[in-house]
């Protein structure tokens, strides 16, 4: 054996060794977990209750365990209740929707940002700690930030960034096509989501502080180039790659008769884009609903477990050689799959934790979002001098900023940090966020210097599409996260067809009758079995 063979051995010995380590101290902590048998079944109205009966039948519910309370995860339970199964949500915290799904801007647009060239060069540029010259950022805001510390450290980011890089820059021959058939999806999950939304014997709308002003999308530019010699009022068609929505540039005066509060921007935009049909609402009070109606309402079988976090999993393989998830290690017991339960996992940014405990990779990093909020009726209280005119009534949003009006709620939305899975604001990128926010709304300084800044995780897939449906190296297993950006306006939609490929409808099925390709988003190719990697992370995570 040569010197530089003995010396490389050598080398990778030590960080071997502390990979052992770590990986041995996660084990021993899995093996305290508490053993007694946890029944989550118990308490669901069907007549078969027994989590100790595996056979299924006709006459016998369907069961399922969704794990995540999120806006995705009790939407889900809600479309699988309302079919007629039985459902139990494992959340961790105390109650539902209260992260990612509380911070959310609340936007209901039929259109998809796209993962693509430019998306990696604005991500890579925003994110260099280099000076300009070096090719470092050059604008004076960073929309992304990164923790350099936290991320090149952690083996799940350089899989995660090498997926993104190569995505963005050499796109398989049908990365296209997929995009076309989820903005199909998007349009039919928006949709849905309306109509509960506009059903006037439905509260959903009240509660939620459902908004149908539509959005500006401002310029500081002197017009959009695009019209050419036309009048700039002129509809522009939606585009199948891009956008359902229908929109039109205005001039800056046009503008302060749509939205007058942009008049008192510390720099006053001098264009936008007005799509007069764009919706939003409040994902974290419309979580809360849907789950309320999901334990109250009769008609539906779901129970929440809360303060259940999955630490361990145990699988089996079955006669037809597929995996099995058979059992559920929690915090407060093991909790027994039988053959005939299907495990839903709905658990945003930790979706790739959960699947790492059953050796699965999946192309999931957090992208974590700033949000503030202030009242409407608090800064006219506040402030007398104020009008309702000078406060936004609609989505107002640039390349920096999305402001959303829900009810009495304006919520101001900014930045994407790459740093692990801490929601605590990183100090200078939480001064940078309330900068550019009071930049914007300087009479609402006040109320924007008080208020806390709350922090989200944005389920980021590598490559910007949906993971939905059945993971095929399990029988039993299905997985709905992503996209990574107002991801909660496809819950519904995500719902429904999760309850269908449950029934075991086929996606040529479900393409006959909603006219998109859900086999564009499944996650077959994308989430995969590895197990030494996910070994790894673990051990990185401490999990």
């Amino acid at each position: 054996m040569s010197k530089q063979v003995k010396m490389a051995i050598s080398s990778l010995a030590v960080p071997a060794t502390f990979v052992a380590y770590r990986y041995a101290r996660v084990l021993d902590r899995q093996s305290r977990l508490p053993t007694m048998p946890l029944d989550i079944f118990s308490k669901l109205s069907s007549t078969q209750t027994d989590p100790q009966i595996e056979d299924s039948s006709d006459s016998k519910k369907q069961r399922v365990i969704v794990i995540g309370g999120g806006v995705v995860g009790v939407t889900a339970a809600y479309k699988l209740a309302k079919s007629g199964k039985q459902v139990v949500i494992l959340e961790p915290r105390s109650q539902p929707g209260k992260e990612c799904s509380a911070c959310a801007a609340g936007g209901m647009q039929r259109s998809n940002p796209v993962v693509d060239r430019s998306t990696w060069i604005s991500v890579l540029q925003c994110m260099s700690p280099l000076p300009v010259w070096l090719g470092g950022p050059k604008e004076n805001f960073r929309f992304f930030h990164q923790n350099y510390g936290e991320t090149i450290s952690d083996p799940f980011f350089l899989r995660w960034i090498y997926t993104f890089t190569m995505t963005s820059i050499f796109p398989d021959a049908h990365q296209a096509e997929k995009r076309v058939e989820q903005l199909k999806f998007t349009k039919y999950a928006v949709d849905d989501m309306v109509r509960m939304m506009e059903d006037s014997e439905d509260p959903m709308a009240k509660v939620s502080g459902y908004n149908k002003r539509g959005s500006v999308s401002i310029s500081y530019d002197s017009i959009l180039e695009e019209e050419d010699d036309e009048s700039s009022t002129k509809k522009i068609s939606p585009t199948s790659k891009m956008s359902y929505e229908p929109s039109r540039s205005i001039d800056a005066s046009e503008l302060f008769q749509i939205e007058p509060s942009v008049r008192l921007m510390k720099v006053a935009p001098t264009s936008a884009k007005y799509e007069d049909e764009a919706k939003a609402a409040n994902s974290e009070r419309f979580t809360l609903e849907l789950a309320r109606r999901c334990v109250e309402d009769r008609e539906l079988d779901v129970s929440i477990e809360y303060n259940t976090c999955v630490k361990a999993t145990t699988s089996s393989i079955n006669k037809a050689g597929k995996s099995q998830i058979v059992q559920l290690h929690t915090n407060r017991g093991i909790i027994k799959v039988p053959n005939d339960v299907k495990v839903l996992v709905a658990a945003g940014a930790w979706t790739s934790h959960v699947l790492a405990l059953m050796e699965l990779y999946a192309p999931v990093y957090p992208l974590k979002g700033y949000s503030m909020t202030v009242s409407a009726k608090e800064a006219l209280k506040g402030n007398p001098q104020l009008k309702l005119e000078d406060l936004p009534s609609r989505i107002v949003s640039d390349k920096y900023l999305y402001t959303s009006r829900l009810g009495d709620d304006i919520r101001i939305t900014s930045i994407g940090e790459f740093g692990g899975w801490d929601t605590k604001p990183t100090p200078d990128a939480d001064a940078e966020f309330r900068r550019e926010s009071l930049s914007r709304m300087p009479h609402l300084a006040p109320l924007i210097n008080k208020v806390s800044t709350r922090c989200g995780h944005r389920p980021y897939v590598s490559d910007g599409l949906l993971l939905l449906g059945r993971i095929p190296s399990h029988e039993n297993l299905f997985v709905s996260v992503g996209p990574g950006s107002n991801g909660w306006k496809l819950a519904m939609g995500s719902g429904d067809i999760i309850d269908r490929l449950m029934d075991g409808q086929s996606k040529e099925q479900i393409q006959a009758e909603y006219g998109f390709d859900v086999g564009a988003l499944d996650p077959a190719g994308r989430v995969v079995f590895s197990p030494i990697f996910s070994r790894l992370c673990r051990a990185r995570w401490n999990i």
